[in-house]
C-alpha cells in the first residue's frame, strides 16, 4: 500500500476505527522491530520496545498529531524510544544478546530446531485471525487486556 492508503487508512484511526490502528500495526511492526534491533542488537528488546510504542502512541493518542507519514512518525518514534532506552541502560547497546536463548536451548529431543517458532508463527496467525474477526469495541477490549495481562 502506499503512503496516499495510509492517510486514508490514518484519517479513520482519527475518527477512532481501531481496526484502522491495528492495520498500522500489522504492516510496521516487523520493519520497526528491525529498525529497533539495529539499534539496540537484542531482537526481545526491540520487540518489547515496539510493542511499548505502539502502546504509547495508543493511550496518548500520538497519532492524532500525525500530519504526513505514519511510518516516518512510527520510526522517529521508536528511533527516540531507542535512544532513549540506550541514554538510560548503556548495557543495551548493540552486541547485547545475553537475554536471547542459544539455539540449541530451542532444540528439542530430534534434533529439530525451529519447532518451537513454527508453533509460535501459527499461533500468532490464529491470534491475529481471531482479532480481525471482533467488533471494533470488542477488539479494543481484547488489546487491553493484552495489556494488562503484560504488565501484570
Amino acid at each position: 500500500m502506499t503512503s496516499i492508503d495510509d492517510m486514508a487508512v490514518l484519517s479513520e484511526l482519527k475518527q477512532g476505527n481501531i481496526k484502522a490502528y491495528q492495520y498500522f500495526f500489522l504492516k510496521y511492526y516487523k520493519p520497526l522491530c528491525l529498525k529497533a534491533h539495529t539499534m539496540l542488537g537484542n531482537m526481545r528488546r526491540a520487540q518489547d520496545l515496539v510493542q511499548h510504542t505502539f502502546i504509547r502512541i495508543w493511550e496518548q493518542r500520538l497519532y492524532l498529531d500525525i500530519q504526513q507519514s505514519v511510518g516516518g512518525f512510527l520510526y522517529q518514534q521508536v528511533h527516540l524510544d531507542c535512544v532513549e532506552q540506550l541514554r538510560k541502560d548503556p548495557k543495551s547497546q548493540a552486541g547485547d544478546e545475553e537475554h536471547l536463548p542459544q539455539a540449541n536451548e530451542n532444540a528439542n529431543t530430534n534434533g529439530t530446531n525451529g519447532t518451537n517458532a513454527n508453533e509460535q508463527q501459527e499461533l500468532r496467525k490464529q491470534v491475529l485471525s481471531e482479532l480481525d474477526g471482533l467488533p471494533a469495541d470488542k477488539l479494543k477490549q481484547a488489546l487491553e487486556d493484552l495489556r494488562v495481562i503484560r504488565y501484570s
